[in-house]
C-alpha cells in the first residue's frame, strides 16, 4: 500500500510541475503581436509630377493634358495633391479641390489598391509607396482610362460628353500616364 501512496503522489507531482512549467514564457520567445490600430499619419505634399503631362490622340479628341485629366473629376477628382493620410489599411489622397478626397486600399508592401465599387470582381494595383522615417513617397501609374468612365458609371457620377470622348479615346489609345508624389510628415 505505502508503493502506491508514493507512485500516485509522484505522478501528482510530475503532473504539477508539467502544468506549470507549460504556463511559463521560454526566455527566447517573442512576444504576441498586438493587432492595435496604426495610428494615422499625415503627409503635407512636397512634390507632385504627371508624366506625361500631354498627349496627343488622334480624331476630334486631339491634345490632352493628362495632368488635368488626372486630378480631375472623371479619374481622382482632387485636384493636385496637397496631403496624403496614411491609416491603418486606406491611403487618402486630399488636393486642391475643397473637401474632395481619393481614398484607395492598402495591401502589406506598401501596395495601393483601386477600391472595388459595384460588380468590380477584383482591385486593381493603382501603385506603390514607401516610408522612410518622416518621408513618403509614392507613385500611382494610371493606365485603361476607360475603367475610370466605368467607375464614374458605376458610382452614379455624372461626366461630361466630352470628358466621356476624351476617357474613351485615352483607353482605345492603351494611353498610361505616372504621377509621382513625395511629402513630410505633418507634426
Amino acid at each position: 500500500m505505502n508503493t502506491k501512496k508514493w507512485a500516485s503522489a509522484l505522478l501528482l507531482a510530475g503532473l504539477t510541475l508539467g502544468l506549470a512549467s507549460c504556463g511559463k514564457k521560454k526566455a527566447n520567445e517573442e512576444p504576441e503581436p498586438t493587432h492595435e490600430p496604426t495610428p494615422t499619419h499625415v503627409y503635407t505634399i512636397t512634390k507632385v509630377e504627371v508624366s506625361p503631362k500631354e498627349v496627343v490622340l488622334e480624331g476630334e479628341v486631339g491634345r490632352t493634358n493628362l495632368e488635368e485629366i488626372n486630378f480631375g473629376d472623371a479619374v481622382l477628382g482632387t485636384g493636385k495633391f496637397t496631403e496624403v493620410t496614411l491609416d491603418d489599411n486606406t491611403i487618402t489622397f486630399t488636393g486642391t479641390k475643397a473637401g474632395a478626397k481619393f481614398q484607395a486600399k492598402v495591401k502589406g508592401g506598401g501596395i495601393i489598391l483601386l477600391p472595388k465599387y459595384g460588380k468590380m470582381p477584383i482591385e486593381p494595383e493603382l501603385g506603390k509607396f514607401e516610408v522612410t522615417g518622416d518621408k513618403i513617397s509614392g507613385t500611382l501609374k494610371l493606365e485603361k482610362y476607360n475603367m475610370f468612365l466605368l467607375l464614374a458609371n458605376l458610382k452614379n457620377q455624372l461626366i461630361s460628353e466630352e470628358l466621356t470622348k476624351v476617357l474613351t479615346a485615352l483607353g482605345k489609345a492603351n494611353t498610361s500616364s505616372t504621377i509621382t508624389f513625395e511629402g513630410t510628415l505633418k507634426k
